[in-house]
This record gives structure tokens, C-alpha cells and sequence, in this order.
């Protein structure tokens, strides 16, 4: 931990090796009240904690551990467009390196034209996460620069830029484009969730975003992970990360680190000091400072460059960040898209509000998701692995055209 820093252990050894042990036992689970439940680290494994136990900060898994399995077949999970096919030479390559594209959705004129207003609906209060419905129970320490937030901001912000498309019919038929949904049908198969999106700015002189992947965002509980999927080893889960200005190397683009989505690493890890870190935020990722334990192999970094109205397809599982801006008053914007198969339970029941809990979660306290949904993009939900919280694309434009 660096020198000064006040920042609290992220999790306590002596509670999370008990809390593990009793995860283990299953069958006695349905005799512990909720609030002993929830505080159990029911997605964690053994590598997982003797990793923790071993290495505590210096070495600490973030998701799951798992690894990435061959698909059985590399030939297309579905037929589509021609202009939107991909070859069984571009689904290898996806397996490699763990992205692909990019791929142009609109003309880059006619992108520019929608970046005012996707701008303004980042910056627009959100109706899924209203302001004022939460409080922020992290670091509340000020950011001692004028071109780096405070971990308040950061998160508060962050959140308000999640899920836009349950509110705005535009950004969702974005993410409904048939060069999105059939690419990704393409890897995933034919029934589709959205079932989240997230708008990333860039303002000049801000950092770049620290190297890291997920799987099922254990990180936002570090107790239950956000997707459950019937195979973690199996490829459940991808982005679509769209250029809404262009995205260059000198203004903040995306970046990842080919063939490292074949497995959850480990990492090095802090809570962000607004104070402590503020003159080296490479690293930073929202509230944390984290870097891969291991050095990554320099030759496999790619850097993503993009006209407005690009996009790449990504496994979160590949080591992936941003480039900070380095520009003099140029502020970028992307937007993402995530995508999952309906076999992958979303959320656990306490996040979901379904225990009555007042629990803290990503470092918001009365977070409520009631008026959160996945949506039904393409095909069927046979599963109804979340039920009531799956909404189809026919039913929400709906009733986005009657607000």
C-alpha cells in the first residue's frame, strides 16, 4: 500500500476464510437469515482465496478464476446478412485474441451528426438510477487536480452514465443494429440479452483507464458475481465498444491485450487516493488502483483507433483500458454494450432488492434496480433465468415512444 495512504483493507482475511468455509456448505444455506448470506462469498474459489490468503494486495483476484475453453465449432452459431457474416477464419481469430473489428455500424458523418445528443444523454440525469435515490459510503477525500475526479465523482458519475438505453429510443436501436446484433449472434448464438450499456467520456487531460477484464463481475459485490452462467468456461458474455467521436491515440482510445481473455489473471491492487495517486493515474480504475501481478507481454498490446461510428467486439475477459488523453480541449465520447446469452442469471436476488437489504453495493448504499431491465434483442428467452426482469425489444420501444 502506498506510503500515507489511509485507505482500508478491501477485504479482511479472518471473515473472508470463515464466510468461505460456509459458503461451502450448501445445504445450510436456506437456515441463515439473508443478511449472513449475502455477506458469504459464494462466487469465490479455492485458488481464489489461497491466492488472497498468499499474497493479500499484491496478488488478488478481481472475478472468478476460470479459464476460456475451444468452442466445439468455429463455423457461425447463426445465418445472417452476408454484409454482416463472419468467416470462420475471423471467429479463430476472435478465440486467439479475444476482439475483433472494428467494424463500421454508421457512416462517421453520420455519427458525428447523433454526438450532441448522445453527449447531452450521458450528461442527462438517469431515470433508471435517479440522483438523489443513493448515497455514496467511499473515500470521500477531494481530488487535489482540476483534470481528475474525486472516487464520489467518479462513481456517482459512472453510474449515471449506465443503462441510457432503457430511457432513450435512440441509443437503443443503436445497440438493436442488425451489424451489432448479428455479429454477436454470430459467437453467442441465436437468443440475445442486452443487458447493459455504459458511456465512457474522455476529457482532455484526463488519465487513461488501468488494465483490467472481467468475466462475471464478481467486482461490483466481491462477494456474488453479477452473471451466473450455466459454464463459466464457455463464452456467455461480450461488448460492443462504439466510437461516438473518433477515438484516436491521442485523445484516450481502447486497448487490449490479445490472448490474455483465456484466463482471469491476478492482480495488484489499492483504493484510489485521490491524494496519494493523483500524479500517476494510468493504473487507476474507477475507486481502485490496480495493475496485472505478472507483467503483460508488450508486443500483445493493440491499440483500438477509431472513426466515429466504429465499433470492436471484445471478450471482457481480455485485459482491456484506455489511453489517457493527452489532447488540449478535445473531449471524447464511446458508448458500450453488453451482451449476454438468456441461459446467464443477471444479478443476485439481494442486488435486486429481493431480501428487503440495505446493502451497499460498487460503494453506493439504497441502490434499487427496480426500474432496471435486460432486453430481449434477439430471439427467444426459453430459460427465464431472470424472471420479470426481461423486457423484449418490441416491448420497450414501445413504450419509449409513449414517454
Amino acid at each position: 500500500m502506498a506510503s500515507g495512504s489511509k485507505s482500508k483493507r478491501l477485504i479482511e482475511p479472518i471473515p473472508l476464510t470463515l464466510g468461505y468455509a460456509l459458503s461451502q456448505l450448501r445445504p445450510l444455506h436456506g437456515l441463515l437469515p439473508d443478511r449472513i448470506r449475502y455477506r458469504l462469498p459464494l462466487s469465490w474459489n479455492l485458488e481464489m482465496l489461497s491466492t488472497f490468503l498468499r499474497h493479500r494486495r499484491d496478488r488478488f483476484y478481481i472475478d472468478v478464476a476460470t479459464e476460456l475453453d475451444d468452442p466445439p465449432s468455429l463455423a457461425p452459431r447463426i445465418s445472417t446478412d452476408p454484409a454482416y457474416a463472419l468467416s470462420e477464419a475471423q471467429i479463430a481469430a476472435f478465440y486467439r485474441d479475444g476482439y475483433l473489428g472494428p467494424f463500421t455500424l454508421l457512416p462517421r458523418a453520420q455519427m458525428q451528426e447523433q454526438a450532441r445528443r448522445l453527449w447531452a444523454l450521458w450528461s442527462a440525469p438517469s431515470t433508471t438510477y435517479p440522483p438523489g435515490t443513493y448515497t455514496y459510503v467511499g473515500d470521500t477525500t477531494a481530488s487535489t487536480r482540476d483534470d481528475e475526479m474525486s472516487n464520489e465523482e467518479y462513481v456517482t458519475r459512472f453510474l449515471n452514465a449506465r443503462d441510457k438505453h432503457l430511457q432513450d429510443r435512440g441509443l437503443l436501436e443503436l445497440f438493436a443494429h442488425p451489424g451489432i446484433v448479428d455479429r454477436i449472434g454470430q459467437l453467442l448464438g441465436p437468443d440475445l440479452l442486452l443487458w447493459r450499456t455504459q458511456f465512457f467520456p474522455k476529457y482532455a487531460g484526463m488519465g487513461g483507464t488501468g488494465w483490467h477484464q472481467a468475466s462475471s463481475y464478481l467486482n461490483e459485490t466481491m462477494r456474488v458475481a453479477t452473471l451466473s452462467p450455466p459454464d463459466l468456461r464457455a463464452l456467455f458474455q461480450l461488448t460492443v465498444w462504439v466510437a461516438i467521436d473518433d477515438s484516436t491515440l491521442d485523445n484516450g482510445c481502447l486497448r487490449v491485450v490479445r490472448g490474455t481473455h483465456r484466463r482471469i489473471l491476478p492482480m495488484a491492487l489499492d483504493d484510489y487516493d485521490p491524494i496519494t495517486h493523483g500524479d500517476n493515474k494510468s493504473d487507476r480504475f474507477g475507486t481502485m488502483v490496480m495493475r496485472p501481478h505478472d507483467p503483460l507481454p508488450e508486443d500483445d498490446v493493440v491499440d483500438l483507433p477509431m472513426e466515429a461510428g466504429q465499433f470492436v467486439i471484445f471478450s471482457e475477459r481480455v485485459m482491456h483500458g484506455s489511453r489517457p488523453n493527452i489532447t488540449p480541449g478535445t473531449d471524447r465520447l464511446a458508448v458500450n454494450g453488453r451482451f449476454i446469452t438468456p441461459q446467464t442469471k443477471i444479478h443476485n436476488p439481494w442486488v435486486l432488492g429481493d431480501g428487503g437489504l440495505d446493502i451497499a453495493y460498487g460503494r453506493i448504499k439504497g441502490l434499487r434496480l427496480d426500474r432496471w431491465r435486460a432486453v430481449l434483442v434477439r430471439g427467444e428467452d426459453p430459460h427465464g433465468r431472470t424472471p420479470g426482469r426481461i423486457v423484449p425489444l418490441d416491448e420497450l420501444r414501445s413504450q419509449l415512444d409513449d414517454v
